[in-house]
């Protein structure tokens, strides 16, 4: 019996270990993202909100790889609390991601977006959009949206 359980504790235990691992990022990777979100901030005079950040590891350019998907906030433009939400692609190349694409996908006074997950190369996203008497920083209404990598560019689709 003791040995029965503990085996079926050593199995969930690894599968939760090659889960994880499948959703993490080695160092490298990590360090490619960090990078490039820093170079966002500086550019547009923000900082990251970095406990905002989600990313998820999924197919999105038709390649049967995991690439790299990830949802980032900058705010603080130039000292005010402005925020903006923003997707960003990383393709899979051979062991590591390489930036494809990044746009504004939300933010103060436009919607709230929440990473939900990618199906068949579609990102699908939770939205908060602004109702006609909410404040500017509590949108209410629960609405989704979608993006897609067309030729470079992300697309969204609805």
């Amino acid at each position: 019996m003791v040995r029965s359980t503990t085996f079926r504790i050593v199995r969930v235990i690894s599968v939760f270990v090659a889960v994880l691992a499948a959703n993490s990022l080695d160092v490298y990777s990590q360090a490619t993202v960090d990078r490039f979100i820093a170079q966002q901030a500086a550019k547009e005079a923000g900082d990251e909100y970095a406990g905002a950040r989600k990313t998820l590891l999924a197919d999105v350019d038709g390649g049967n790889i995991a690439d790299l998907v990830v949802l980032f906030t900058l705010e603080g433009f130039h000292g005010g609390n402005n925020h903006r939400q923003y997707l960003a692609v990383f393709l899979r190349h051979g062991k590591s991601y390489r930036y494809a694409v990044h746009g504004g996908v939300g933010g103060k006074l436009n919607r709230s977006v929440d990473l939900a997950s990618v199906t068949n190369g579609t990102i699908n996203l939770d939205t908060k959009e602004y109702r006609k008497n909410d404040p500017a920083c509590c949108p209410t209404r629960n609405g989704k949206t979608r993006y897609r990598l067309i030729r470079g560019k992300l697309r969204e689709i609805g």
